[in-house]
């Protein structure tokens, strides 16, 4: 078992590393990524800059642990920025990283993810396309290892008008052909939307088109650690997936599922 995908409280998460790590263990976890958000803009639930060395110290301290059942993973999720490319590879350098999780949270300035005033003004056709074209952006770009919460879009269940098909495809197609990861997120199951991230459809397209997958829980609390990884390992094996990508020094490798 493997989880890629959780936060401390470096940045929006609840608990600290070693108690996100001591569930971990309780719960027989393999490979365990710690992945904060890291932003260019810096706001409230991402690292802030004074806290890089801790974050690193932190972290490269659990990784010498040689007594640990689990191999501890430095993780960041790392939001794309439209035409920041060159500061966001800057930043994600200044860190050992085994992995980078490749994320939108902006669509026009609009942090979609956290606040729901905008949306009862929006054209929902147009702010899917608008999201799905940065979200192939953020897979072109090549600065990411994997693609997170893939269709968090919709994360309140405001929806288009068109079936997203389409747009599930042509993602897919770009994630192959930028030898992304995408991630099989289940904190979905616990948002008004009430499905994993990417939804079974997208996933099928994933898988189609040779995309290789990954698992997070997103958990911001220890306690969220694996949540749903038994539906979502269920759903993996039923679209025909066999192993789990994973990750060490941004070197791609795999377990059985």
């Amino acid at each position: 078992m493997i989880d890629y995908h959780t936060h401390s409280i470096y940045s929006d998460g609840k608990s600290t590393y070693l108690e996100i790590l001591n569930e971990a263990q309780k719960k027989g976890v393999v490979e365990l990524g710690f992945s904060d958000h890291l932003c260019l803009h810096y706001p409230n639930w991402a690292i802030k800059q004074d806290d890089f060395n801790k974050v690193k110290n932190e972290i490269v301290g659990l990784q010498q642990e040689a007594k640990l059942s689990t191999h501890i993973r430095f993780g960041l999720e790392v939001d794309y920025l439209i035409g920041k490319e060159s500061q966001i590879q800057k930043m994600i350098s200044q860190f050992p990283l085994d992995y980078v999780i490749g994320s939108i949270h902006y669509v026009d300035g609009w942090n979609f993810d956290t606040s729901t005033t905008e949306y009862d003004k929006k054209d929902m056709n147009q702010f899917y396309i608008d999201y799905f074209e940065l979200l192939i952006k953020a897979a072109n770009s090549r600065l990411f290892d994997i693609i997170g919460h893939a269709d968090v879009v919709k994360k309140f269940n405001f929806k288009p008008e068109f079936e997203l098909d389409i747009l599930y495809e042509k993602s897919a197609v770009a994630f192959y052909n930028s030898n992304v990861v995408v991630e099989l997120n289940t904190s979905g199951k616990d948002r008004p939307c009430g499905e994993f991230y990417p939804s079974e459809s997208f996933l099928r397209h994933c898988y189609t088109n040779n995309v290789p997958v990954t698992l997070g829980s997103d958990a911001h609390i220890a306690s969220e650690v694996t949540r749903y990884f038994h539906e979502a390992k269920q759903l993996l094996r039923s679209i025909g997936y066999r192993k789990l990508a994973i990750f060490k020094k941004r070197k791609r490798s795999y377990l059985p599922l």
